[in-house]
């Protein structure tokens, strides 16, 4: 019976498999038939990332912020300007419910193409321009100087909290578990508002809601700045501008109430 041998003299000479030498020696046969270069690799968070490509992201981000409340400015600008257009606006609840359904629609898209440009881009544009005039129509329920108001205190909080987590070595994304928490709780508060419609309980949710998104925008930046990548710069300019869009509406909610009263 001829005998087949497991492994061939041509086998050992090419190296294709460890011989009993290098078992005995040590050699790291992991790293050896299976290079570095061949595994999957992890992709880094823009903070590792060397200084131009930081530089490249946060420019990205704070330009895409400043189009998008540039667009917000001009959209309220606009309906505050012409009374008649301000007047539909505000006649035609529709036209708000249509706004916010279809920005929800447009926001989870974005989210799912948020890497393919240039569908991102033309996404966040429209999302963008439906968020403005969904700010517009209940800005134009204020008055001028309580919204001017509401803008330089909002500015103030959001420069403050920008300098705080740049300098904070304190660690908030172990608290998104509780900020989720705090969420569903929020908008259970809203919507039993809208039911009792209590003028003291409204003035109590608004002071929360700007705690709220205060914090969010705190944990927020802290993700954008340490999980982030170089190509999610959608994805940060998105959730900053949440952030503090919600904190400039319940901002501009306590002042009215404080100015009423």
């Amino acid at each position: 019976m001829a005998h087949i041998p497991l492994m061939s003299e041509q086998d050992l000479e090419e190296g294709d498999l460890p011989t009993y030498e290098d078992t005995q020696n040590g050699k790291n046969n992991a790293e050896h038939y299976f290079p570095a270069s061949k595994t999957v690799e992890h992709e880094a968070a823009v903070a590792q990332a060397h200084v131009t490509i930081r530089l490249g992201f946060l420019r990205k981000v704070f330009g895409i912020l400043a189009f998008q409340f540039l667009a917000t400015f001009v959209f309220c600008f606009v309906l505050y300007l012409t009374p008649g257009v301000r007047g539909f606006v505000q006649q035609q609840s529709w036209i708000v419910l249509l706004t916010a359904v279809a920005s929800i629609g447009i926001f989870f898209a974005m989210f799912v193409h948020a890497r393919n440009t240039p569908y991102n881009y033309f996404l966040l544009g429209a999302w963008t321009v439906l968020q403005a005039l969904l700010v517009a129509s209940v800005v134009t329920f204020f008055d001028v100087e309580v919204v001017i108001q509401a803008i330089l205190l909002t500015s103030i909080v959001v420069g403050s909290l920008f300098v705080y987590t740049l300098q904070t070595k304190r660690d908030f994304q172990q608290h998104y578990a509780i900020m989720y928490t705090v969420s569903c709780v929020f908008i259970g508060a809203i919507f039993l508002q809208i039911l009792i419609m209590s003028p003291m309980f409204d003035f109590m949710i608004s002071v929360a809601g700007a705690l709220f998104f205060s914090v969010y925008l705190v944990i927020d930046v802290q993700f954008v700045m340490n999980h982030c990548s170089e190509e999610d710069y959608i994805l940060a300019c998105v959730m900053i501008y949440t952030d503090i869009i919600g904190l400039f509406l319940r901002i501009l909610e306590i002042l009215n109430e404080i100015n009423r009263n």
